[in-house]
């Protein structure tokens, strides 16, 4: 039963190539991060492209489309009678309770209220108690309020209800899911969860690695109602359940897509719609109304709205225009070559300056500042530099294209990155690393030049790590 999914000419599924092109290109145009786009309609592939150096066999952070699985996997605990929906969550962990006994908030509160978000917490409890032990967390941090009476998105709460099917399974959460669906529909092996600073529980709520279309297939599956070829292989009436608003976001949401409802660790949309939702824009939504699938991961981490821009390209360049086209294809020469040449975006603005001559191979000093930096320098050649600097941890180098990327290890962390750089302004270089590793995110390294002075500007937007390169200093040419 190995989902292995036809791909067929966007036209044969109503849709114009031309209307997929853009779709893609305002995207881009928004400067949108792009990682990979599907588009699946009546079970077919009608756009799959990829942004080198991202393909199709790579792996991507998928953030919170996590917490869809950890819901599957709990569903069908509750299918095979382990759990019921309305039991209390303490009576699972009595080991990571206070010696002093639960909270009364903690101990009125059901698995059902956590798959929705109406917790009794209104923050992330591992986050706040600082502990390895995020289970322990959860039960020790004091709680905000009655449960099920308020949404707040908690990602303690899904890596809890991770735990308790690693606990009840004694399979790792991915394990357990791969035995009951993931293997026989083809969910890649290569695909893993990482682990929480205990070593010892999946991070059930953000920290799954999987290919686009291993996304492509749960959801699939899901809207079959979880039967494939005549075999049930998740429980209907809890994706009947999983599917449909059960708690509120609207007061708690940034976007207006975000404010539609919240099922079971599922998102609702606009177009009636719902969604497998991760941090950055990992995005699996399915539309029964127009049976369409949009699968996507991108890196939209410091746009605010960023992934708003996503749900309103693809209504307006693609839903909308849905079954408008005619069963010859508009452009499909221009769609496919299209489709196979998308490359990370590169950082905008001129590629030249006669900054470069002025500053290359000159280095600069610092005194004390907050992210520890030493000297820096810059070489250039023809359409590429490299960014020399010293920090507390040595000698580092961070190599950058001017209107291209340059792969590479970042220092230290040795994450997979992509470096370009532009000159900004007339005495300005601005250096845009985007982390594309297990941990996804970029960093702006802003340099600006007067005289003899030299003002930086580092800022990371990721997680969990880099934390010494945020920061704004100046430092003074070395005589």
């Amino acid at each position: 039963m190995i989902l292995d999914f036809e791909s067929i000419k966007p036209e044969a599924a109503g849709i114009a190539s031309s209307r997929l092109i853009n779709f893609a290109r305002r995207l881009e145009n928004q400067n949108i991060p792009m990682h990979s786009i599907i588009i699946m309609r009546h079970g077919k592939i009608c756009m799959e492209t990829y942004y080198a150096p991202y393909t199709k066999d790579t792996l991507h952070r998928m953030f919170s489309v996590t917490k869809s699985m950890v819901s599957l996997a709990i569903g069908l605990l509750a299918d095979e009678g382990k759990i019921s929906l309305d039991d209390h969550i303490v009576d699972y962990f009595p080991e990571k309770l206070p010696e002093t006994g639960a909270h009364p908030y903690l101990k009125m509160l059901t698995i059902r209220q956590m798959l929705t978000m109406q917790t009794c917490h209104d923050k992330n409890a591992y986050k706040i108690h600082g502990t390895p032990d995020w289970v322990g967390a959860f039960f020790t941090v004091t709680p905000d309020h009655v449960p099920g009476t308020n949404f707040s998105y908690d990602t303690a709460s899904t890596h809890t209800l991770g735990a308790l099917v690693e606990k009840l399974t004694g399979m790792d959460l991915l394990d357990y899911l791969r035995l009951k669906f993931l293997d026989e529909i083809g969910f890649s092996k290569e695909a893993f969860i990482l682990k929480d600073p205990s070593g010892k529980v999946s991070m059930g709520g953000s920290g799954m690695c999987a290919l686009p279309r291993d996304i492509l297939k749960v959801m699939y599956v899901v809207s079959k109602g979880g039967c494939i070829n005549g075999k049930q292989l998740l429980p209907a009436d809890y994706l009947n359940e999983a599917t449909v608003k059960h708690s509120d976001p609207y007061g708690k949401s940034g976007t207006f897509e975000e404010m539609q409802g919240y099922g079971y660790q599922i998102w609702m949309t606009t177009h009636n719609g719902y969604a497998f939702y991760g941090m950055g824009g990992q995005l699996a939504v399915y539309y029964p109304d127009k049976d369409i699938i949009l699968v996507t991961t991108s890196d939209t981490q410091g746009r605010q709205g960023g992934v708003q821009c996503i749900y309103d390209a693809f209504y307006e360049e693609v839903y909308n225009h849905l079954d408008e086209a005619s069963d010859t294809p508009d452009d499909y020469d221009s769609f496919v070559e299209f489709e196979n040449s998308r490359q990370l975006l590169v950082e905008p603005g001129e590629y030249n300056s006669a900054l470069m001559e002025i500053i290359n191979n000159r280095t600069y000093e610092f005194d004390s500042n907050p992210c520890g930096v030493g000297q820096l320098s810059l070489s250039f050649s023809k359409d590429s530099g490299v960014l020399n600097f010293t920090n507390k941890t040595g000698k580092h180098s961070i190599q950058f294209g001017l209107g291209k990327n340059i792969i590479q290890e970042f220092p230290d962390y040795n994450f997979k990155c992509a470096a370009s750089a532009a000159f900004r302004t007339e005495n300005s270089l601005l250096i845009k690393v985007q982390i594309i590793d297990t941990a996804v995110g970029n960093m702006y390294i802003c340099l600006s030049f007067t005289d003899n002075y030299i003002t930086v500007m580092m800022r990371k937007i990721e997680e969990t790590y880099f934390q010494e390169y945020n920061g704004v200093f100046s430092g003074t040419l070395k005589e």
